[in-house]
């Protein structure tokens, strides 16, 4: 996986622009790059890109989750940007909408 594909990083925070298609597979690719960044970069912030997806099964949520845990230790936060009306759906059913920042696609700004 090439990590300019899903990843950028502007200082302390980390963008992962999350597929069209979140699958399983995926899910554990970008984690696994994730970490690799974080280990390499002091990122305080992750922000979750949704703007191209549309479609996420429980494994998106888990690697969410995951690098809400991870990135909670050092007191950074995660944001989920760009969240369709499908996303934030998924998202607040379960349960992540309630320890992230999910900011709908038509009120985020740079």
């Amino acid at each position: 996986m090439d990590q300019g594909e899903f990843f950028q990083v502007k200082g302390s925070i980390l963008t992962i622009k999350v597929p069209a298609e979140l699958d399983h597979h995926l899910a554990e690719e970008i984690r696994r790059q994730a970490e690799v960044i974080q280990n390499e970069h002091n990122i305080r912030q992750i922000d979750f890109d949704f703007g191209q997806t549309t479609f996420m099964d429980s494994s998106g949520i888990g690697l969410v989750m995951g690098r809400f845990r991870e990135i909670q230790l050092t007191g950074g936060t995660v944001r989920a940007l760009h969240a369709n009306e499908r996303v934030r759906k998924i998202l607040k059913i379960s349960g992540v909408s309630r320890v992230i920042e999910v900011v709908p696609e038509k009120t985020w700004k740079i």
